[in-house]
C-alpha cells in the first residue's frame, strides 16, 4: 500500500508537476517522505533510491540503508519546502488538498515539524540532534489550527481505522491494565475529578456484557498481560476515535498525523537532552492534547503541573507515549527511549529472548518478488535508530 499507491502517486506527481505546478510537486515531496517515514520506521532498510522504476525495466528494487533513508527524507522536505514557496504554478491545489484546502503555508509549517520529527529519531546517532530539533521546530506547528489531520468528513461517513476496527469486531481489542493504569488515580478508581480527562475519550466505560448500556460510574479496566485468557469485557476504544458502542453508530472523527502537541513534546525532549527547563514545553504539550483530544472540553491544566525538576526525560516520554495514543509514533518512541518499560505477556512470541518486537516482518510477497534485495530480519533486532 505504502509503495504501489500512496508513494508510487506521490512520484507520478513529483515528475509530472516539479516544472509547472511547484505547489502540487512540493506537497507530493512532503507526503512522500512521510510516508517513507512510516515505512523506515517499521521495516528499517527500505527501498527508495530504485523504487518506483518499474517504467525503467527496474522491478527488484535495492534496500537502502536506515540511515540514507532518513537523509532522504530530510531532502524531500526540504524540496517541498522549496517548492512550495515558489510563487508560479499553472494550477493552485485548492479543494483538491484535502489537508490544508491548498494553503503552502500550513505545508510548509507541517514539513518543518515532519524535519524535527525525523531529526529526534536519530537521537541515539546523531549529536546534533537535539539543536536541530529546536531549530527545526522554530518554523514549524505551533498552532492547533495548523494542525495535520487525515480526514474523515461527517458528510460522507467515513469512519477512521479505529472505530471502524471497534465496531466491526467488537471485543477483538480492548484496553491494557498498563495503559489505563497510567491514566487512572489507582486510589480513587471510580472518581472522575482524580484521573486524566483523556480517558473518557480515549476508552469506552466498561460493559458488564456486549448488549448493555455502559456503567453508570466512571469505571475503567484494562485487560491484564497476565491473564491468559484476557478479558473480552475490557474498555474499549471511545468516542474519540468515533466509537460509541456495539449499539451505536460510529461518528466520523478526523485522526492526526502531526500536530501542535507533538512539537511540544518534541521540544521538551530536546531541551532535557540538552540540560534546559522542558517544563514550559512537556506542559504545553500536555495542555495541547488534551484539548484535541477532549475537543476543548478540557484544558489539561490539572495534570499539566510539570516544574523543572519533575519535567524529567522519563515523564516527557511517558507523557508523550499517553498523548500519542493510537498513533505509530508512541511505537517508534517505545524503541528508540525504553520509556516507558513494557511488560512482555508471559508465554507470548515476545517473551522469547529479545523481547518485544522492534519491528515488522518483510512480507512474504517481497521476499518471492525481490530475493536478491529482501531482508529478512528478526523481529526482535532493533532498526538502526534504535540502537546505541
Amino acid at each position: 500500500g505504502l509503495y504501489a499507491t500512496t508513494m508510487g502517486d506521490c512520484k507520478i506527481m513529483i515528475d509530472k508537476y516539479s516544472a509547472t505546478d511547484p505547489a502540487y510537486a512540493g506537497i507530493a515531496q512532503i507526503l512522500m517522505a512521510l510516508n517513507l517515514g512510516i515505512a523506515t520506521d517499521l521495516w528499517g532498510d527500505v527501498p527508495y533510491s530504485e523504487a518506483f522504476q518499474g517504467q525503467n525495466g527496474v522491478f527488484t528494487a535495492k534496500y537502502d540503508a536506515q540511515a540514507d533513508v532518513i537523509a532522504s527524507i530530510q531532502s524531500l522536505l526540504d524540496q517541498g519546502i522549496a517548492n512550495l514557496a515558489k510563487p508560479d504554478n499553472i494550477d493552485i491545489p485548492g479543494s483538491d488538498d484535502l489537508y490544508y484546502g491548498g494553503l503552502a503555508d500550513k505545508w510548509i509549517k507541517a514539513a518543518w515539524t515532519l524535519k524535527a520529527r525525523y531529526a529526534n529519531r536519530v537521537s541515539l546517532k546523531d549529536p546534533n540532534s537535539a539543536a536541530n530539533v529546536l531549530a527545526y521546530l522554530a518554523n514549524g506547528i505551533t498552532n492547533p489550527a495548523d494542525n495535520m489531520e487525515n480526514p474523515h468528513p461527517a458528510a460522507t461517513n467515513t469512519q477512521n481505522q479505529w472505530g471502524a476496527f471497534a465496531q466491526q469486531a467488537f471485543g477483538y481489542m480492548v484496553a491494557n491494565k498498563f495503559f489505563i493504569d497510567a491514566l487512572m488515580d489507582p486510589a480513587h478508581p471510580t472518581d472522575a475529578t482524580k484521573y486524566d480527562p483523556r480517558l473518557d475519550y480515549y476508552f469506552r466505560q466498561d460493559t458488564a456484557d456486549y448488549n448493555k448500556a455502559p456503567l453508570t460510574t466512571s469505571k475503567y479496566t484494562g485487560s491484564d498481560i497476565a491473564d491468559e485468557i484476557g478479558n473480552p469485557d475490557a474498555s474499549t476504544v471511545g468516542k474519540y476515535f468515533g466509537y460509541l458502542g456495539p449499539d451505536s453508530d460510529l461518528v466520523a472523527k478526523n485522526f492526526p498525523v502531526i500536530t501542535s502537541f507533538e512539537a511540544s513534546f518534541l521540544a521538551a525532549e530536546a531541551k532535557s537532552r540538552l540540560g534546559q527547563d522542558a517544563s514550559a514545553d512537556l506542559n504545553a504539550g500536555i495542555k495541547a492534547s488534551v484539548k484535541y483530544v477532549t475537543g476543548g472540553a478540557n484544558d489539561g491544566s490539572s495534570i499539566a503541573t510539570y516544574t523543572q525538576a519533575t519535567a524529567t526525560l522519563t515523564n516527557i516520554m511517558t507523557q508523550k507515549w499517553i498523548a500519542m495514543f493510537g498513533q505509530i509514533e508512541a511505537y517508534n518512541d517505545v524503541r528508540r527511549t525504553g520509556i516507558p518499560v513494557l511488560q512482555v505477556r508471559p508465554g507470548s512470541a515476545g517473551a522469547k529472548p529479545g523481547g518485544i518486537p522492534q519491528r515488522l516482518p518483510t512480507p512474504q510477497n517481497e521476499i518471492d518478488g525481490n530475493p536478491a534485495n529482501a531482508k529478512v530480519i528478526p523481529l526482535t533486532t532493533p532498526v538502526w535508530w534504535a540502537t546505541h
